[in-house]
This record gives structure tokens, C-alpha cells and sequence, in this order.
């Protein structure tokens, strides 16, 4: 019984919706033959053209003549002509499809038995087409049935689709059944794996498919926009050739508008670079434009001129637009979490889904507009399409792998990168006790000579088993020493030093080495010693000369230390500053 009501109610306001897309019609029509005809034409004969320019905007073609007068008016030849039309003014077909997929959206609230309210509506609406298709009879060209059930098939497939759309987001049971059974078929084909991401992985390339569709018809308003503003010199000739009163001007102005959804589909075919014809023999691509006589329809002066070898611009347009929109896209949470076959395989079905789209809408966008060469006009459908999923989906495969690569690849080889730079540092590493400081062996660093003294290196003071200290060898010593006696503290400055660093002629000191400490401290054994070959065999190579102004340069009193001189204590900087002044 309630599917019944839902499907009442929905035959109600189908009808409601055809009805108010026939006073879009009509009230134009009742000014044209009230003000311009002063009521003189048959009222048959305006009821019959109402009733054919509202199938003719759900895709029943119309038979039409045109005496010599309107011909040379519309820039034919001055005779009497017949011809079919059968390109749609989507602008009308628009308000059908909104409102249809208005009524399938709510109906998609009441769950399964909203299935009812789909059918019923496409009833509802077949039934007032079916009566408009009677009153258009005269303009005929296919039969009576096919007239009502072309428009009625429309309707419901728009509102079955938004249906389904609110079904999916709902996750209704009859919904989840059916996903349910096509994960088991997708199972029983051996790809258990799959069909576990198959509903998430289907979402996700839905959404990447109506970001790309989205951005694609976005793309197309501006430049057709943009077409209008380059072309409006032509657009002004074009009705100023009309020489239409002011009510006529308003006329022309309302099918225009009725255009406009065809003029952005023409400019989606031309930003592909497919481009699309206003009659045989003619084009209109980025790269030329070929166009014989034109309709004086004021609309056609906004086709642009062709670009020659700049016309590659536009096609790259789009897929730079693929990249920014896969880059986005692989930021979600969801796709950081995939791996590289899913986020790849991802785009690629998104790409041709919005090319069946683009296909299907330039299939909508093409017709015929007069006799003649007339006959064939908007773009070619398939390959618009292809050359749209083509841009689009090479863009955005493009995208995706920059920002995989940006998350996960380049954050892996960063490390290794530094690592590979770091080994062909050379290094100079000088051993010390936990917790102190070489302080020591910085005078005999200060003194080497050439490249031993002030490579390109870094210099690395061991502190801890742990920790080291980098010094840039183009500091000064003397600075480097003051920067290891502030960060000692006063527990560095207090300590005795319980093994020395190597002496100056190579030999060790002996001092308190074998009794104290230092005897059990990791870093005093001989891998320690080893890995300062490279400074003792530098220290080799000094001169007693030098050796000798090196201590002097950083004896602690000011005099020369002799052999039998006790070492001095340490001492920081402070406190010396202190004593100078």
C-alpha cells in the first residue's frame, strides 16, 4: 500500500515538473504571437509550436518550414525551405532534470519502497508528454508513442540515478545486498583481495570522476565567458544585422539562454581539442577555425578564431587541470592508505567514466539546425570523449604518483641521501672521556697546515660514547676552543684530566692514564686510539718550531712550558678575562 502512495504522489509531481518546463515555453510564445502577430497566427499552430519546442527540448526532433522572408532573416536563402530540427535547447531540458533529480533524491529517504516513486514519476511524465506529443502533431517526425516515450525515459532515468545516489550514501539494505553480492561474484573470480576495497574503492573513484566532470564543465563556462567578452564586437554586428525591435531582442535574448547549456558543451568539445562543427564541412578547434555561412544567431560571433600552434596550450590546460586535481585527490586520508596499484588503477576508471559523460553530453549538444549543410552540427562524441578522459586521466595519473612519491618515496630517501653525503665528508674524530671535552687537542688541530687544517670537512670532537660535537673546520681554533670550555661547565673546568691526548712528537703522556678512572672508560681502548691515525700522523708531521709557538700561543700564564713544568690547570674563559683585567 505505501509503495502505491509513493508511486501516486510521484506520477503527481512529474507531472507538475512537465507542466512547469511547458510555461517556460509558453510564456514566451504568447508574447511572440500577442505583441509581434497582434493574435493574427492560427492558435493551432502556436499550440502545435509550444507543444514542439518542449519535446524538442527532450530530444523529439520537429519538422519545420521556413518561408523566403525568416530564411534571409536566418542567413539562408531567400526561399521557402522544410527541414527537420532536432537540436535540444538544454536550457529547458535543465529544468527537467533538476526537478527530476530533485524528486528521486527525496524519494531515496523512504528506502527500498522509494524504487516506486522512480517509476511512478517516469509514468506521470509520460502521460502529459504523451498529450503535448498529440498537440504537436502536425510538426511530427516520429510516431506517436516513441514521442511520449523518449521524454518519459529521460525523466526517469534522472530520477531513478538520483535514487540511487541517496540509496549508496544511506547504505539502504536493498543497497548493501547488492554490494554484497557483486563482492561474492568478484570473489568467485579470484580476486578475494578486491572485492574486501571494492565499495570504498568505488566511492572513492566516483568522487575523483565528479571532481573531474565538475572542474571540466567549470573550465568550458570560462572560456566560453571569456569567448563572449573577445567576440562581442561580432555579437553586437551579428544582432545589429537582425534589426529586431525591442520586444523581438528580448526573443532572441530567451532562445539564446535556452542555448547556453549547448554553447558550454561545444566549449568542453573545443577545450579537448576535438573541437565541433556548425554545419558539414565545418570545425572549430584551438588549432583553426573553419566556418562557412552561419545562422544570423548572434551567439555563433563568440566562436573563436583558431590559435595555429598555440592551440597545443588548451589541451595542456586540461591536463594541468588532471594534475591539480590528482594531487589533491592523493592527499586524502583514504588514498594515502592504499597501495600503488589501487591509487593508480583509480584514476584511470575515473577518467573514463568522465569521458562516457563528456560523450553522452556532446551526443545531447548535437543536431540538426537547418536544411542543408545545417544538418550536422555540434561535436563528435566519441572523440571528444576519448581526447577528454585521455587529458584528464593522463593528468591526474600524473598527480597522484607526484604526491605518492612526495608523501612516502622522497621522505625514504632523504635519509639515504644525507647518509651517501655524510661518508664523503672526511672527518677527524679525537677520542675523550664520557662527558669531557678534547679541549686539549684543539691547539694541535689549530696548527695543521693546507688541507689538514681547514678542509671542506667537518671536525667532530668525541664527547660522549654517543655524542659528538661538529666543529666546522673554517672556524678559527681558538674560537672552537672557547665554545667547548663555555659548554663544559664547572664540572669539565674542575676535573683532572686522567689521560692525555696524544703529545705533540707522537708519544702518548703518562701522567694518571694507568691508575685512575679513565683505565675502565670505553673510549680509552686501542679502536679509540685507531681512529685518530689520521690526526697523530698530521701531529707528525709539525716541526718542533711550530710545536713550540702552539704552546706558548695557548699556555695559560703567558710563558713557554718546559718538560718538567707542571700542566697547568684548566681554566675557563671567565675567569682568565677576569684576571686580565
Amino acid at each position: 500500500m505505501r509503495a502505491i502512495v509513493t508511486a501516486v504522489v510521484a506520477a503527481i509531481e512529474a507531472a507538475a515538473v512537465a507542466v512547469a518546463g511547458l510555461a517556460a515555453v509558453t510564456v514566451p510564445a504568447l508574447l511572440l504571437w500577442t505583441v509581434v502577430f497582434g493574435l493574427a497566427a492560427e492558435p493551432n499552430a502556436v499550440v502545435a509550436a509550444v507543444a514542439g519546442a518542449w519535446l524538442l527540448a527532450h530530444r523529439v526532433p520537429m519538422r519545420l518550414e521556413v518561408d523566403a522572408q525568416t530564411a534571409l532573416s536566418l542567413g539562408l536563402a531567400p526561399e521557402q525551405l522544410e527541414f527537420v530540427l532536432s537540436l535540444a535547447p538544454l536550457g529547458i531540458t535543465l529544468i527537467t532534470v533538476l526537478l527530476a533529480a530533485r524528486a528521486g533524491w527525496r524519494f531515496g529517504a523512504r528506502g527500498g519502497i522509494g524504487a516506486a516513486g522512480a517509476l511512478g514519476g517516469m509514468l506521470g511524465f509520460g502521460a502529459v508528454a504523451f498529450g503535448t506529443a498529440t498537440l504537436a502533431a502536425p510538426l511530427q517526425v516520429w510516431p506517436l508513442w516513441l514521442a511520449a516515450l523518449v521524454p518519459a525515459v529521460g525523466y526517469g532515468a534522472v530520477s531513478t540515478a538520483a535514487f540511487c545516489v541517496r540509496a549508496m550514501r544511506d547504505e539502504h539494505d536493498w543497497w548493501r545486498a547488492c554490494v554484497r553480492a557483486v563482492q561474492r561474484g568478484v570473489e568467485r573470480a579470484g580476486a578475494s583481495a578486491w572485492a574486501a576495497v571494492l565499495p570504498a574503492r568505488a566511492g572513492e573513484t566516483g568522487r575523483l570522476a565528479v571532481a573531474m566532470l565538475v572542474a571540466l564543465l567549470g573550465l568550458a563556462g570560462l572560456a566560453f565567458a571569456v569567448a563572449i567578452v573577445v567576440g562581442y564586437p561580432h555579437v553586437i554586428a551579428l544582432t545589429q544585422g537582425l534589426h529586431l525591435d525591442p520586444l523581438g531582442s528580448v526573443l532572441v535574448f530567451i532562445v539564446q539562454v535556452a542555448l547556453l547549456p549547448v554553447a558550454v558543451i561545444w566549449g568542453v568539445a573545443w577545450l579537448t581539442g576535438a573541437g565541433f562543427s556548425v554545419g558539414a564541412g565545418s570545425s572549430a578547434t584551438p588549432f583553426e577555425a573553419l566556418l562557412g555561412p552561419l545562422p544570423a544567431l548572434p551567439l555563433f560571433g563568440a566562436i573563436p578564431q583558431g590559435w595555429g600552434a598555440l592551440g597545443a596550450l588548451v589541451p595542456a590546460l586540461l591536463v594541468l587541470t588532471g594534475v591539480a586535481i590528482g594531487v589533491l585527490f592523493a592527499r586524502r586520508p583514504q588514498q594515502r592508505r592504499v597501495g600503488w596499484i589501487a591509487a593508480l588503477v583509480t584514476p584511470v576508471v575515473a577518467a573514463l567514466l568522465v569521458g562516457l559523460a563528456v560523450a553522452a553530453l556532446c551526443a545531447l549538444a548535437s543536431g540538426s539546425i537547418g536544411p542543408g549543410r545545417l544538418e550536422t552540427a555540434g561535436a563528435e562524441p566519441w572523440i571528444a570523449g576519448g581526447l577528454a578522459a585521455a587529458e584528464l586521466g593522463a593528468g591526474a595519473l600524473l598527480g597522484i604518483a607526484a604526491a605518492r612519491i612526495d608523501l612516502g618515496r622522497i621522505r625514504e630517501a632523504l635519509p639515504e641521501t644525507a647518509r651517501a653525503m655524510s661518508e664523503r665528508v672526511r672527518t677527524v674524530r679525537v677520542p675523550g672521556r664520557r662527558r669531557r671535552k678534547n679541549a686539549e687537542a684543539l691547539p694541535a688541530l689549530s696548527g695543521l697546515g693546507g688541507d689538514a687544517g681547514r678542509s671542506e670537512g667537518t671536525i667532530d670532537v668525541g664527547v660522549d660514547a654517543d655524542e659528538t660535537v661538529d666543529l666546522t673546520a673554517d672556524a678559527d681554533a681558538a674560537d672552537a676552543l672557547d665554545a667547548l670550555d663555555a659548554s663544559a661547565g664547572e664540572e669539565a673546568a674542575g676535573a683532572g684530566r686522567e689521560r692525555e691526548a696524544p703529545g705533540l712528537d707522537g708519544s702518548e703522556a703518562s701522567g694518571s692514564a694507568a691508575d685512575g678512572p679513565a683505565a675502565d672508560d670505553p673510549d680509552s681502548d686501542d679502536s679509540d686510539l685507531g681512529e685518530t691515525a689520521d690526526l697523530a700522523g698530521a701531529v707528525d708531521d709539525l716541526d718542533e718550531q711550530d710545536s713550540e709557538a702552539l704552546l706558548r700561543a695557548y699556555a695559560w700564564d703567558g710563558r713557554p712550558l718546559d718538560d718538567g713544568d707542571p700542566e697547568p690547570p684548566h681554566r675557563s674563559r671567565w675567569r682568565r678575562g677576569r684576571e686580565e683585567r
